[in-house]
């Protein structure tokens, strides 16, 4: 009988010490602060911009795709780039014709700085250090997070750089 106990015992304090560190991964998680959840690679999902008529649409031409980098110290880079690019007939990036060059410039992005991040409101600064698009040098852009679980981070951009306001969804990379 006593070996009964005995199995009973150290089956239930397997279990208790089981369920005490899988609570303590899981406080872990809930006490990352924001940046500490954002910090990696992500993959962009889609991007949708509603203009001031109420229109919605795609930017950079559709069938966007971008990355999103952040690492610990809060540096930060972003790429966009849809289908409005095209090809260069020169194969020179410094000969490209007016259309080619309006390509370059209606479909895509790029990005850097840092970011700083107001965990109460999730609202995340990107502090613009360089920008493709050169009105943005210098300056402070605001993103709202508006879901961030696990791999999962979606953020509304009050102010794209093609006016109006977007939704865009990001994927964690692997």
């Amino acid at each position: 009988m006593r070996a009964i106990y005995r199995m009973a015992l150290a089956a239930f304090l397997g279990f208790a010490l089981t369920v005490g560190m899988a609570s303590h991964v899981i406080a872990q998680q809930q006490t990352k602060s924001v940046m500490q959840q954002l910090v990696g690679t992500w993959q962009l999902v889609y991007a949708i911009t509603t203009l001031s008529d109420g229109t919605k649409r795609e930017g950079f031409g559709g069938n966007t795709q971008g990355i999103f980098m952040l690492d610990g110290k809060g540096n930060f880079s972003i790429q966009l780039m849809g289908d409005a690019r095209r090809k260069f007939a020169s194969n020179s990036r410094l000969q490209g014709t007016p259309d080619e060059n309006k390509g370059v410039a209606m479909g895509s992005i790029a990005y850097y700085g840092t970011l700083s991040i107001e965990d109460a409101t999730n609202t995340v600064t990107l502090h613009v250090v360089r920008n493709s698009f050169s009105n943005w040098d210098g300056t402070d852009q605001k993103r709202i997070i508006t879901k961030l679980a696990g791999d999962d981070l979606t953020w509304s951009d009050p102010a794209t750089s093609m006016g109006g306001a977007s939704v865009n969804v990001w994927k964690r990379a692997n």
